[in-house]
């Protein structure tokens, strides 16, 4: 995607290609159909399990094909009849009254038992999947905290090695009686080998293939190419040190920088007024650490990535109304969640979250999360993960970076705004909405 329109079209083609459910899906034990989510969710027993119940985990057929329908699961918060689950899941914003955070909780579990249920056994072995990232998440609509939510994941794209599984959050319109996908996230998994821990393409071995049975699948199918692409662009763009293809800024991008810089000069030599100089990205800058015990594992033994999103939005979310000098502000999602390495029980864990770029009603909070080591408190931490949120609100300001590590997540930051939005305009409109529900 080069602009904001073409980048448009693709999330409009996306909002209007969901899977709608078939009638054969029946209610299905938490326990035994979704073990991620059971192992790692406190609210579970309050929650509603389904999908295609008759569908045995294993390869269908000789060619292996497998529907998205097969291994499709949905889980449904009851959120009009269930107080505790409402207010165990609350936000404070109305446009988004239930928590991100604990969407994205959810949305790591979800896909990785869809994942396995479409894997099933390769050559007698279950391989082991991992979550890679989680992408392209964006409030589409408005949540009520009143009204049930059904989260349903479903695989879209299948690869030799990995698949792309897909995230609906939805609601049903009493008005109108009809349903409203209120978010929706891009999860990509990755399939290694039990035995050696290689991928399973490196071995000779392929996850089975995704069966097209309609004209919707094939949609799908094509859109979570076109995904495919946006990230395989972002990553030939991006500037951080971090990223294995890291490019340098070029000139149009130091320019920006330059004249950042420069306006701060001229205030501060000029005018001697230190007023109107934005604030700098360290003074919007927070950490919280925490040691992982075991409560918090996955059915891997490993720390649930859940975890790491739920306590990564909360900080995120916690930076960005620092920012707005505590006026309202709207999560709207995130631009992308990497998983660089697994983080084990007893690990000392530290959050850092900063504002890296704004506009007049948007900025962009990027999360880092480190390993550090306990005997060598010098040593350089081994990075997690890194997750970028998005959120909205009014007459932010503009944002300063001044070392050489900020002005880098600025760029990247400020490509992502140019290009994937959401514009003030797009936030200006979300606001009103916001007040009108108020009213």
């Amino acid at each position: 995607m080069q602009n904001l329109a073409e980048f448009d079209q693709w999330r409009e083609d996306v909002r209007g290609s969901r899977l709608v459910a078939p009638e054969t899906t029946t209610s299905m034990p938490l326990q035994k159909a979704a073990p991620f989510l059971h192992s790692v969710c406190p609210m579970e027993k309050h929650l509603h399990l389904s999908g295609n119940g008759d569908f045995v985990v294993g390869p269908d057929g000789a060619e292996g094909l497998k529907s998205p329908r097969d291994s499709l699961l949905q889980c449904t918060y009851p959120l009009e009849s269930d107080e505790l689950l409402r207010h165990a899941t609350a936000d404070f914003s109305s446009f988004a009254p239930v928590r991100l955070g604990k969407f994205y909780s959810v949305v790591d579990a979800l896909t990785a038992d869809v994942a396995y249920r479409h894997c099933g056994e390769i050559d007698g072995n279950i391989p082991t999947l991992v979550t890679a990232g989680h992408y392209q998440s964006r409030k589409l609509d408005k949540t009520y905290s009143h009204r049930d939510l059904l989260i349903q994941s479903y695989v879209t794209q299948v690869g030799t090695s990995s698949m792309e599984v897909r995230t609906d959050a939805i609601q049903f319109n009493e008005e109108d009686n009809t349903e409203v996908l209120v978010n929706v996230c891009h999860t990509v998994m990755v399939a290694l080998d039990k035995e050696s821990g290689k991928s399973l393409g490196k071995v000779g071995k392929a996850i089975p293939g995704l069966k097209v049975e309609t004209d919707d699948d094939a949609q799908r199918q094509a859109l979570a190419e076109q995904h495919a692409n946006i990230r395989r662009q972002r990553a030939a763009k991006t500037v951080q040190l971090h990223a294995p293809a890291s490019t340098p800024p070029n000139m149009e991008e130091l320019e920006c920088l330059h004249q950042l810089h420069q306006t701060r000069v001229k205030h501060l030599m000029v005018d001697g007024n230190s007023s109107d100089i934005p604030p700098s990205v360290k003074d919007f800058t927070f950490q919280s650490s925490t040691i992982i015990f075991p409560e918090s594992r996955n059915v891997h033994g490993k720390l649930f990535g859940g975890f790491v999103m739920e306590e990564s939005q909360s900080l995120a979310q916690y930076c960005a109304t620092f920012f707005a000098k505590g006026k309202p502000i709207i999560p709207l999602g995130i631009d992308e969640a990497v998983f660089l390495s697994p983080i084990r029980i007893g690990d000392m864990v530290t959050f850092e979250a900063k504002v890296v770029h704004s506009s007049a009603n948007t900025c962009r909070v990027t999360v880092n999360v480190d390993v550090k080591d306990p005997a060598d408190r010098h040593k350089v931490p081994k990075r997690s993960n890194r997750i970028t949120f998005v959120f909205g609100g009014s007459n932010f300001p503009g944002i300063l970076p001044e070392t050489y590590s900020e002005m880098l997540e600025y760029i990247d930051a400020k490509k992502l705004y140019e290009v994937e939005g959401p514009t003030d305009a797009e936030v200006e409109y979300i606001i009103k909405e916001c007040r009108s529900l108020k009213k």
